[in-house]
């Protein structure tokens, strides 16, 4: 992702931060159950304790399903993959899925996959909005 990204162009600022290695999805953990959430709570959905701690999410999980949407919303190029990633946190997330050309040979369940950053549609003024996606871990 280019430096001069600013964070107002990001589909929703408050899910990223740099947590110190560069930016990385920002979860909620429970300092009681210790159960960890994605998007950030402030209230844990486990336990209902409020005190709750800003963590990162791993950049890495496993592909747990996947498929290719010819249908979706318009601002969004078509076609396009989406998936659920198993992450070390126990966090199943939902993903556009990215530079996995051919993808029916290149995609399986259980494979290794990384967060990147990248565009993930335009604003009416065309100015490109970021997300999270996932593609294929080298």
């Amino acid at each position: 992702m280019p430096a001069n990204v600013s964070v107002k162009s990001f589909i929703e600022k408050n899910w990223f931060r740099d947590f110190g290695q560069g930016l990385a999805l920002t979860a909620s953990r429970c300092r009681d159950c210790r159960r960890v959430f994605f998007p950030p709570k402030v209230v844990c959905p486990n336990c209902f304790d409020g005190e709750l701690e800003t963590v990162p999410l791993s950049r890495k999980g496993r592909l747990h399903a996947f498929a290719q949407c010819h249908m979706g919303p318009a601002d969004m190029e078509k076609p396009y993959l989406i998936g659920f990633i198993d992450l070390p946190e126990g966090i199943k997330l939902f993903s556009v899925l990215t530079e996995c050309e051919p993808w029916p040979e290149v995609l399986q369940v259980g494979l290794e996959m990384e967060m990147v950053l990248g565009v993930i549609k335009h604003d009416p003024d065309g100015q490109a909005i970021y997300s999270y996606k996932f593609k294929p871990a080298l």
